[in-house]
């Protein structure tokens, strides 16, 4: 089991995302900044 992050901020990462057929790269910040997240992940196959 792994240990709880609780209150950790997440990453600074950038992310790509379209819109509108133009790809647009969007921080962490601009998404979550100042928003509670919860963040899982589920094992690959």
């Amino acid at each position: 089991m792994l240990k709880s992050r609780e209150g950790q901020a997440v990453s600074q990462v950038t992310f790509p995302i379209r819109v509108n057929d133009e790809w647009q790269k969007v921080d962490s910040d601009a998404l979550f900044k100042g928003k509670t997240v919860v963040l899982f992940a589920l094992p690959g196959a």
